[in-house]
């Protein structure tokens, strides 16, 4: 029993984390940082035209076959690493991402973003 309980506790220090995470921002004029896991901004522009949110998965450990963009990031380029859509203000914009891996395995991340105007 001793064995195998080292055998399962090494095993687990051993297997790689799951290292992919997404990051986004909102582009405003103003000087955009990226965020990782979710973005909310504040512009007082005092209007309700929409800005472009980009998202983008960083942190792939392994070979990626293609990314499949979905919810707010839907119909962007399976081979980019980045997705650039129009959002409206006063909504959460879910962007999800499931990467496949050259080897047949796959990770979902997600980051929601969401901008207010003062409007």
């Amino acid at each position: 029993m001793k064995k195998l309980l080292t055998a399962v506790l090494f095993g687990a220090v051993v297997l790689p984390a799951s290292a992919a995470q997404m990051e986004c921002f909102i582009d405003t004029p103003a000087y955009d940082e990226w965020q990782t896991g979710s973005c909310y901004l504040m512009e007082y522009t005092m209007d309700y035209n929409p800005n472009s949110a980009v998202w983008r998965v960083t942190g792939m450990n392994k070979p990626v076959s293609s990314i499949l963009w979905s919810e707010a990031t839907a119909g962007c380029t399976t081979t980019q690493e980045f997705c650039i859509q129009p959002i409206t203000p006063y909504q959460t914009h879910l962007g999800k991402a499931t990467i496949l891996y050259t080897d047949g395995t796959w990770e979902m991340v997600q980051a929601p973003a969401y901008f207010e105007t003062g409007f």
